[in-house]
């Protein structure tokens, strides 16, 4: 048996995070400003499933200066979302194949309902999804492979994952799986090697 692992951002869904960043700053009258160390721990947090929606929320009114509720999040990320057309061949490829489809995402529950509010039905056709909120745990952190690995049932060479970010693909192949860096300098070097794992 043969998995396919996808990472979501900047892999299957690519987002424009100045937006976000210019939208906190129009709403609350202020110029746009970096994020900061707490924003990016927060951000963490509830990707981690250790902030609820409500509590990242309140979190962004107060230091930002804005007067959100959960729906104002919602309809900003479902603005700043777009499809990766790369990622997106190979995972309805996939799909369509023999290959047992999953995602391994750091990723909010906010994120995949904008995400299915965007294209319904989106995660349709795999067969499993692997959230970081679910997990209670972000990559790198090499936790969050060996609880995938041990639900998969399969050694990490049976796994196929594409990443963005070169930490996470690290600590994948560290785990074992056949891991490779998703980015536009190596879409067709990772589809390549795809076709190769697959057999397509």
């Amino acid at each position: 048996m043969k998995i396919f692992l996808f990472d979501i951002g900047n892999v299957l869904t690519n987002f424009d995070f100045p937006r976000l960043l210019q939208a906190y700053a129009e709403d609350a009258g202020r110029p746009v400003s970096a994020q900061t160390a707490m924003d990016d721990h927060m951000y963490n947090e509830v990707e981690k499933g250790l902030l609820s929606e409500e509590e990242y929320v309140a979190y962004l009114n107060e230091a930002k200066g804005l007067n959100w509720t959960t729906d104002n999040l919602h309809e900003i990320w479902q603005e700043i979302f777009s499809l990766n057309k790369t990622g997106n061949r190979l995972f309805d490829k996939a799909k369509k194949s023999d290959a047992h489809v999953y995602t391994l995402s750091n990723i909010a529950d906010y994120h995949v309902r904008a995400i299915e509010n965007n294209w319904n039905g989106y995660f349709e056709g795999t067969t499993g999804l692997f959230f970081s909120y679910r997990m209670g745990v972000r990559k790198p952190d090499p936790r969050i492979y060996e609880m995938a690995l041990e639900e998969l049932g399969v050694p990490g060479e049976q796994c196929f994952f594409i990443d963005d970010l070169e930490e996470n693909v690290q600590a994948a192949r560290a785990s074992g799986i056949q891991a490779h860096r998703f980015i536009p300098e190596t879409y067709a070097e990772v589809e390549k090697a795809a076709h190769q794992f697959f057999g397509w």
